[in-house]
C-alpha cells in the first residue's frame, strides 16, 4: 500500500532554488515604489538573521513539514507563496498568503512566519525602511511502497 510522506530534503533543496531574486531600486525612485509608505523594490532587501541558512534552520525547527500529508494533499511539488511586510524594526507584520494550494499548507507557512525573529529591514537611500516581502517555501510530496517484512527475514 502506498504511503505518503513529505520529503524534507528535496522540501529544502527546492527552498534554497525557489528563492527570489532582489530586485534593486534605482536611486531617485523612491516615492514611486511605495504603497502606502511601504516599499516594492529596494536597493538593499529585508533578510532572515542568518541568510538561507538561517532561514533553512528556522523552518527545519518550527514547519511542520508534513502538514499537507496530514491534510490528504496528492503527491506532487506544491510552491507556497507568502507576502509580508518588515518594518523598520525588522517586526514581520501584513501576512498574505498569495497562492491557495489548500491542505493546511498556507497556513503553517503563515504560523511559522509569526514565531520568526526580527529580519533585517530593507534599506533605501542609505535609509531603514518598511518593505514587502514574496517568501516562496515549498512542499514535496511522495507516495513510497511500504515495504513488507518477509516472516522469514
Amino acid at each position: 500500500m502506498p504511503v505518503k510522506k513529505t520529503l524534507l530534503s528535496l522540501f529544502l533543496l527546492s527552498l534554497f532554488l525557489s528563492q527570489p531574486s532582489p530586485v534593486f531600486a534605482q536611486p531617485g525612485t523612491v516615492s514611486s515604489d511605495t504603497v502606502d509608505g511601504v516599499f516594492s523594490k529596494v536597493e538593499i532587501e529585508a533578510s532572515f538573521p542568518g541568510g538561507y541558512e538561517g532561514w533553512a534552520k528556522f523552518l527545519q525547527k518550527n514547519l511542520k513539514a508534513d502538514t499537507p500529508v496530514k491534510k490528504g494533499a496528492k503527491a506532487g511539488t506544491y510552491t507556497v507563496i507568502v507576502q509580508f511586510v518588515v518594518d523598520r524594526e525588522g517586526n514581520v507584520t501584513d501576512l498574505k498568503a498569495l497562492t491557495h494550494h489548500g491542505f493546511g499548507m498556507e497556513e503553517e507557512v503563515l504560523r511559522v512566519l509569526n514565531k520568526s525573529p526580527k529580519w533585517s529591514p530593507a534599506q533605501q537611500e542609505g535609509k531603514l525602511v518598511r518593505a514587502y516581502r514574496k517568501q516562496p517555501v515549498t512542499f514535496v510530496v511522495v507516495e513510497e511502497e511500504k515495504k513488507r517484512k518477509n516472516k522469514n527475514d
